[in-house]
């Protein structure tokens, strides 16, 4: 069953590098960091935070975390992100990052598994 749907769009070139230790947990931080290209940096660290605001937008109690380096998000084996969070272990939180020439979007699905 779906329990929450949250979207988010961002202009890239409104999003600093002076965020990035504020968004994003250290692992991410360290994918952020090993792109050599400061265009592929600004698009991550846009993605990034689209895909978090929209997971606060899916779950609008939070979910009791006080800080977007809590919400790690990753990437797997294909390049599909996911949500690493134990909080998250009753839920079911699909991610989709994209980003074009100036805007970057990331969406959230949120599911409640069934116990």
């Amino acid at each position: 069953m779906i329990i929450g749907i949250g979207i988010d769009i961002v202009q890239i070139s409104r999003v600093t590098e002076d965020i990035a230790h504020k968004i994003l947990s250290l692992e991410e931080l360290e994918m952020y960091k090993s792109f050599t290209s400061y265009k592929r940096q600004r698009e991550f660290l846009a993605g990034r935070f689209c895909v978090k605001e929209s997971v606060k937008k899916a779950l609008p109690a939070f979910e009791g975390f006080h800080s977007m380096t809590e919400l790690i998000v990753l990437n797997d084996e294909a390049g599909k992100p996911y949500l690493k969070s134990p909080i998250f272990n009753d839920k079911i939180c699909m991610l989709s990052i994209s980003h074009e020439l100036e805007y970057a979007v990331g969406l959230c699905v949120v599911e409640k598994t069934i116990i």
